[in-house]
């Protein structure tokens, strides 16, 4: 992990972490190619700039600090939990889970909690947990696991697309300002508005 004052700038280069990856200080500099962080990320006071590079993560955590998302695509095979701020950077975080459920606590709505575009696109069960959801571009269920919003509102600016899967409507109310395509997966409405 990253704890001290300096930067770790990986400066063009892959990098690939086994273990947990924690930044608690300084800032991680994220390069144009792949950084993966298969034991997890977590950032808890420092800052993790994404650049115009993939990054893959199993666990993301932040507790504090910031954590700025690549332009591209920011894959997670596990868990998301946020109290520290997020920037989605206009790029797109994609849960690709294969097995059990993945859980997303987004924090919140506020500015420092928002999504840009979500994809799920694997087999694990995705469910909201804990907050609620704000995505300001596209959310797209094109896995065969299903989207559950768990009793939290869920908001999606852009278009939400369910391609395979479904997604689970919850008791809270699903705002779905860019409109709901359902073209081979399933949208199950509850008890809360659509």
């Amino acid at each position: 992990g990253n704890s001290g004052t300096g930067n770790f700038d990986a400066n063009g280069q892959i990098v690939t972490v086994t273990g947990l990856t924690t930044i608690s200080g300084a800032a991680y500099l994220a390069s144009t190619n792949t950084q993966s962080f298969n034991g997890g990320l977590t950032v808890s006071g420092g800052t993790f700039t994404g650049s115009s590079g993939t990054v893959n993560a199993s666990d993301v955590t932040l507790s504090s600090g910031t954590l700025t998302a690549p332009t591209t695509t920011l894959h997670v095979t596990g868990n998301w939990a946020n109290s520290g701020t997020f920037s989605a950077n206009g790029g797109t975080v994609n849960f690709n889970g294969t097995t059990g459920t993945q859980t997303l606590n987004s924090g919140g709505t506020g500015a420092a909690f928002q999504f840009n575009n979500i994809t799920h696109t694997a087999a694990a069960l995705l469910q909201v947990t804990g907050n609620a959801l704000q995505v300001n571009g596209t959310l797209t269920n094109s896995g065969t696991g299903n989207f559950d919003a768990n009793g939290q509102a869920v908001t999606v600016n852009g278009l939400t697309t369910v391609s395979t899967g479904s997604y689970l409507a919850s008791t809270a109310t699903q705002t779905l300002s860019g409109g709901l395509t359902v073209s081979g997966g399933i949208f199950t409405g509850s008890s809360g508005d659509v």
